[in-house]
């Protein structure tokens, strides 16, 4: 369906109970295109061995992407398989009377110009709504965002009683509506780009991190309470700062809701961090770990006492270490000691979620077999010592949070 064939408690907000459980939900894709996905049994638990296979439709093998709706639900975007290579957004169906976990799939188009995404990125802004940005393979790098429009507020007169009378008076209130058009059109921002991710700053405006042609690092923010038009970003910031060969930025909230920013170089690890809350302005780079061997990739999450932990994988091939260091509750930005929490059975893609305790899992894909396995800590410092299996021959996957309960 398109953005506009949205049902209206989509944009509602939430007036639930809180939810009952809390699991981390694993989407992935096959070799075919189909998108498939499997839940935790039980929170902190294991996973079944069957994937539930989403809508028929088929997706481009690789650019998907999960996050939470405004009121806990399952989110994910993919690339529609075919010539038109339309963005899709999918989402479970928050109606009592669904018979399918997922609402029907919404088509967000794609943005003029634009013929094939070099990334996409899904994260929620400040209104706590879905906001999506591509980046266009086409030679301008240009970089696009879509978002959930905010509900509209309209004045409403009503009649009531007010207790202890019997004589009735009119009261005029501010109503909140669903608005008319669920989704935004694509807006343009400034730019160009290669590689995108991003974070919430502590006040929950977008904060985007990525990578040019030339490997140069950039930031840029929304600067309004209201940020809802290209005008109300700062501005793309150019965070090289004397460096040069960037290979890979990542980015999160971390103790005393100051915002991280990591870049892998070779076999160096480099940080930089808000120096105020909510700020614009960032300390300069500073070494964060120096390795051995290259740096394969990184991951960054948050752990269960509140700091960032950051993960890498060093060297390349079957066998080599990923590396772990995370915030301690000390102050002046104290991090643990570089620890080896496991090896990798070849260069892989890392993800770190949470599990309901808010004990981390790591997940690993290898690229060159597309065999997922994760480990779970057992502790702040220990992680469990054999990968459990996952899935097998998936080109790409994305996870996220499952903390509503489904529909039956």
């Amino acid at each position: 369906m398109s953005d506009e064939d949205a049902i209206p408690e989509d944009y509602a907000g939430s007036d639930r109970t809180e939810p009952n459980y809390f699991r981390i939900f694993f989407g992935a894709i096959t070799p075919a295109g189909s998108l498939a996905c499997k839940d935790q049994i039980d929170e902190n638990g294991p996973f079944p061995p069957e994937f539930t296979t989403l809508p028929t439709l088929q997706f481009q093998p690789s650019l998907l992407k999960a996050a939470v709706t405004q009121d806990g639900y399952v989110a994910l975007i993919a690339a529609a398989s075919g010539d038109d290579g339309h963005l899709i957004y999918l989402h479970e169906d928050n109606a009592a009377r669904a018979s399918n976990r997922f609402a029907p799939p919404v088509d967000l188009g794609k943005p003029a110009g634009v013929p094939s995404y070099l990334d996409t990125l899904l994260i929620n802004g400040i209104t706590n709504r879905q906001n999506v940005f591509v980046i266009s393979g086409a030679p301008d790098n240009a970089i696009w965002w879509k978002f959930q429009n905010p509900n509209t507020i309209s004045e409403e007169t009503i009649t009531v009683v007010p207790p202890g009378t019997d004589t009735p008076v009119e009261v005029t209130a501010a109503v909140e509506n669903p608005p008319s058009q669920p989704w935004s059109e694509w807006h343009q921002l400034s730019g160009a780009l290669c590689s995108l991710t991003g974070t919430q700053n502590a006040d929950g405006r977008i904060i985007l991190v990525g990578l040019n042609s030339s490997n140069v690092p950039y930031m840029n923010m929304q600067t309004s309470d209201q940020p809802l038009l290209p005008e109300h970003w700062a501005g793309w910031q150019d965070l090289s700062g004397g460096l040069s060969g960037f290979e890979q930025v990542v980015c999160g909230v971390g103790m005393n809701a100051l915002v991280h920013v990591f870049a892998r170089i070779g076999s160096k690890i480099y940080m930089k961090v808000q120096e105020q809350v909510s700020s614009e302005i960032f300390t300069d780079w500073a070494l964060f770990a120096s390795f051995p061997d290259t740096v394969q990739t990184m991951a960054l999450s948050v752990a269960s006492n509140d700091g960032l932990y950051l993960v890498a994988q060093v060297g390349s091939g079957a066998g080599s270490p990923v590396y772990a260091s995370y915030q301690t509750v000390e102050p002046d930005e104290q991090w643990s000691g570089l620890q080896i929490i496991a090896h990798v059975a070849g260069d892989s893609e890392l993800v770190l979620q949470s599990n309901a305790d808010m004990s981390l899992s790591l997940f690993a894909r290898v690229r060159a077999t597309g065999d997922v396995s994760y480990l779970t800590q057992q502790t702040l410092v220990h992680w469990s010592a054999t990968w459990v299996p996952l899935g097998s021959d998936l080109v790409a996957m994305a996870l996220t949070q499952d903390i509503t309960v489904n529909p039956a």
